[in-house]
């Protein structure tokens, strides 16, 4: 598999990485905190933030507006043509988590509140209460049906929202999962505890498939439409390949600590936050 490293100028640490419709690959940078926009691995949109604010997760929409989260409470909105709006959430909310569901709205986690909520273009904001304590909401995302998920990080559990009441599906003692990714065969998350990804199928069973290594460190996690799935491993360096079939194949990466990860037609980009974006040809 061929493997292309791009790197960023010195400093910048990458966090999170989406891939636009107009094929620009987009990163959030937590020193200096910006997000910057990728065109054939140069640097083409660089939107900087206060120094006090780092970016954590973003999307794209299909008319290459980003949603992003920040540390400062706030959910922000950059449009095709570089204009920011900033959506105050409850001090403390800690927003982090993001994902865009069908009707357009921006989804997000808020661990520091307990809660899941939306944003619309419009500015309407709605937040959510989880149903169980200390839950520590991690990453989100929405499937095909509508439905909002999140990764309940401190109560082993993913927990689904259909716009009425929470579905809670429980992954067992000791999990701790983080990413989470809807796909074709249901919903792909990634248990940094564990050392293991898993799935929900759409019957609600979890299955799991643990790495060698427990101390890989599974961190986000993105269904491959061939089947399976892919996982950055923060704490191994690496990128993991679960194929339809249950195999695991393991990429070694330049750099260190690899976080976010985002698929185009033709490739896996994962942003390492030693200071590069990866980019493997998914073939």
């Amino acid at each position: 598999m061929r493997v292309r490293e791009v790197r960023l100028p010195d400093g910048w640490t990458p966090y999170a990485v989406a891939a636009g419709p107009d094929g620009m690959i987009w990163t959030t940078v937590l020193d200096p905190p910006a997000l910057a926009g990728l065109r054939d691995g140069v640097v083409v949109r660089r939107h900087p933030l206060p120094d006090e604010v780092r970016p954590m997760l973003l999307t794209a929409a299909p008319d290459g507006t980003i949603w992003y989260t920040r540390t400062d409470d706030r959910v922000g909105r950059i449009g095709p043509d570089g204009d920011e709006t900033l959506f105050a959430l409850p001090a403390g909310a800690a927003p982090y988590g993001m994902a865009l569901a069908p009707d357009g709205a921006a989804w997000f986690s808020a661990p520091g509140a307990e809660r899941i909520g939306f944003v619309t273009a419009g500015g309407g904001i709605r937040l959510v209460e989880l149903p169980v304590p200390d839950a520590r909401a991690a990453m989100v995302t929405v499937s095909a049906d509508g439905v909002v998920w999140v990764a309940l990080n401190g109560a082993a559990a993913l927990a689904g929202f259909d716009g009425t009441g929470f579905r809670i599906v429980e992954l067992g003692a000791g999990a701790a999962p983080v990413g989470i990714a809807a796909g074709g065969d249901g919903i792909w998350f990634a248990d940094i505890a564990g050392g293991a990804v898993g799935l929900v199928r759409p019957d609600g069973t979890p299955i799991r498939v643990p790495f060698d290594d427990p101390g890989s460190r599974p961190h986000a996690v993105a269904p491959d439409p061939a089947g399976g799935c892919w996982a950055t491993l923060w704490g191994a360096g690496e990128l993991a390949r679960v194929t339809a079939d249950g195999e695991v194949i393991r990429h070694p990466l330049p750099g260190k600590e690899p976080h976010g990860l985002a698929l185009t037609d033709a490739t896996v980009w994962v942003a390492m936050e030693s200071g590069s974006l990866v980019a493997l040809d998914r073939d």
